[in-house]
């Protein structure tokens, strides 16, 4: 059956009904106010988003409605969110921060590069990001750089009937330029393609590769705390190993939080945190986490214990 009709465009208060009829109550807020809300402050797709983390009834005259659930908790879940996100993505920032001194550092120590030679090996194995980097060529906060250290030219489109930069050649590229072209996603790809060939104490990949992911969700506004269900993620060995070394977590508690996946992405972030970032932005961050998580979700731990 189409979306069109099984899914049809509804009003603030048609939406409303839709949750009556789902078991969501409105004991906290009216319905008058949570009509403005998903008008004018945040949209029904986003907000009821959250409603995955709460039970349902699996029988009798209620089956399949929500045990529970007031449209406040997901209101105020979406605001926890939207603070999370934030923190994700300044901690995210400043572990590439980090990540980009520390790659460099080694590159200028390793007697086997020039800082030249490495990135033609690997913008030659990962073409696609020649790509990327012709589309960027135009930005005002990369523009400088492309057009010193690449050879572009312009070549006209007549599929698209405009002139384009196309990168003809970039073995005058050295690394600590590259690494301020690249989305963080392409910078994790060439601190793979660098480290896996050298002995250096580095972050896991796996480790990194969650971190990237959950930078992905913050940064593209996605709701990170729309589904914490567990069992479905593995944790790498490294992370779990970690964990087991904190007394007051037992194996149940510990198997069983690192198998939600944004629990694990985030635990991920905090492990690669703590060896990568300096001691004194680590202070500063700190403070911002234990705001979040000792006064506002201390605060709202009467909906929060109410999740899955």
């Amino acid at each position: 059956m189409s979306n069109k009709i099984n899914k049809p465009k509804l009003t603030s208060t048609q939406l409303i009904e839709k949750m009556k009829n789902k078991g969501i109550s409105f004991h906290y807020i009216t319905e008058a106010e949570a009509a403005l809300y998903l008008t004018d402050k945040n949209n029904y797709l986003r907000t009821a988003a959250y409603r995955k983390n709460y039970q349902k009834y699996n029988n009798g005259i209620n089956n399949g409605k929500y045990i529970n659930l007031d449209f406040s908790y997901l209101q105020e879940l979406s605001t926890l969110d939207m603070h999370f996100r934030f923190i994700i993505s300044n901690m995210c920032l400043d572990i590439e921060h980090d990540l980009k001194v520390h790659i460099l550092k080694d590159i200028e120590n390793d007697s086997s590069t020039d800082g030249y030679d490495i990135v033609d090996t690997f913008l030659r194995s990962h073409n696609y990001i020649i790509g990327k980097l012709e589309s960027t060529s135009s930005s005002p906060f990369t523009n400088d750089l492309i057009h010193k250290y690449f050879t572009i030219n312009k070549i006209h489109n007549p599929q698209k009937g405009k002139w384009e930069n196309k990168i003809t050649a970039y073995n005058d590229c050295p690394a600590w330029v590259l690494v301020e072209t690249l989305t963080f996603g392409d910078f994790i790809k060439f601190y793979e393609f660098y480290y896996s060939s050298r002995s250096y104490n580095t972050i896991p990949f796996p480790v990194i590769n969650l971190v990237k992911s959950l930078r992905n969700g913050a940064a593209h506004n996605n709701c990170i705390l729309a589904d914490l269900a567990h069992g479905t993620s593995r944790a790498p060995g490294i992370i779990s190993r970690t964990i087991k070394q904190i007394p007051t977590i037992n194996t149940n508690q510990r198997q069983k939080k690192l198998s939600c996946r944004p629990m694990l992405e985030f635990v991920a972030l905090l492990y690669t945190y703590n060896l990568v970032v300096s001691d004194k932005v680590k202070f500063h961050r700190s403070k911002e986490l234990n705001a979040l998580f000792l006064n506002v979700c201390f605060r709202k731990r009467t909906f929060l214990l109410k999740m899955i």
